[in-house]
């Protein structure tokens, strides 16, 4: 694989993801930005935050939205699934949530005091943006949901099953959408289950699902045409996937086929359940011998950010 490829994927991923955070962004009412596109699915409040972080060399604007977020949004947050979802990026972002948890600390959200104080100093701009977020959009679902239920699991399970459009899950389904541990998951399903806000299907396996006519009027307003939920997708591994990609593009510049597509291959297999989930149809590792993987990785990327300029 030549570098010119690499590059042309490189600029592929780096435009199809600032593209998809500056849309996000713009629904949750940063107001001095200018919307890039449309938002269609449930936004990921911690893989936006992640892949913006991630982005801020490439476009530079984007430290002025986050810095904005950590004053105005962040109690919205999840620390718990920021450092979980953190595990599946690239090892720099820890960096760059170091400044972020700096932000918010001193706009007065103390849960990042920790992290704050291992942050390096920067100096900083002023903030741009609205006093608070817009959360009217059917997009900004979870975060609504957060701020009524408070932040944790039920909202975040109750978005993903409204989200899914009436499918009944597992525990197990439910754990790999939103990230938090399997005894939290199955608490939150019982909960919100005895509360009469999801229902129960089956008791072995046990599974669940929302009744989304109970939700409607919440979810979607006088704002969504054809009574259609705005879709789960599983975001914040998708937005790992292509910060990882991108890494993976990085570092293969001066590296052989075999070692490009061994990498290649590791990589894969971090996310091969985000590309089943998502139902994401990509190229097979088994179907390329030894250093041919490569090629199929990057025909792999192309895939997800084809997918990605699609449902975000």
């Amino acid at each position: 694989m030549c570098a010119r490829t690499l590059s042309k994927i490189e600029a592929e991923i780096t435009e199809v993801g600032i593209d998809a955070v500056w849309a996000q962004w713009s629904t949750l009412g940063a107001g001095t930005l200018q919307k890039r596109g449309t938002v269609s699915s449930i936004i990921d409040p911690e893989g936006l935050l992640l892949l913006s972080l991630y982005l801020i060399p490439e476009e530079r604007r984007l430290r002025d939205l986050v810095q904005w977020w950590a004053e105005a949004g962040s109690e919205l947050l999840s620390l718990q699934r920021t450092k979980t979802l953190l595990d599946s990026f690239p090892p720099e972002v820890n960096e760059y949530v170091k400044t972020y948890s700096r932000w918010a600390t001193e706009a007065g959200d103390k849960r990042w005091r920790k992290y704050a104080e291992e942050g390096r100093e920067q100096v900083d701009r002023e903030r741009k943006g609205p006093e608070s977020p817009k959360l009217d959009s059917p997009s900004s679902l979870l975060f609504r949901l957060r701020a009524g239920f408070g932040v944790g699991a039920k909202a975040d399970v109750l978005a993903y099953l409204l989200g899914i459009e009436e499918q009944a899950v597992a525990t197990k389904e439910a754990v790999r959408a939103i990230s938090y541990s399997r005894a939290t998951v199955q608490g939150a399903l019982e909960d919100l289950s005895r509360a009469g806000f999801i229902e129960q299907k089956s008791d072995y396996p046990r599974e669940y699902f929302a009744p989304f006519d109970r939700w409607k009027p919440f979810v979607l307003g006088d704002d969504r045409p054809n009574n259609l939920c705005p879709r789960w997708r599983h975001w914040g591994k998708v937005y790992a996937f292509l910060a990882r990609s991108r890494r993976w593009i990085d570092e293969a510049e001066n590296q052989s086929e075999y070692v490009k597509s061994t990498r290649a291959r590791d990589v894969f297999e971090d996310f091969r359940t985000t590309f089943e989930s998502n139902r994401i149809q990509v190229p097979s590792p088994e179907t390329y011998p030894g250093p041919e993987y490569a090629d199929g990785f990057a025909r792999t990327v192309a895939r997800v950010a084809e997918w990605t300029k699609e449902y975000v």
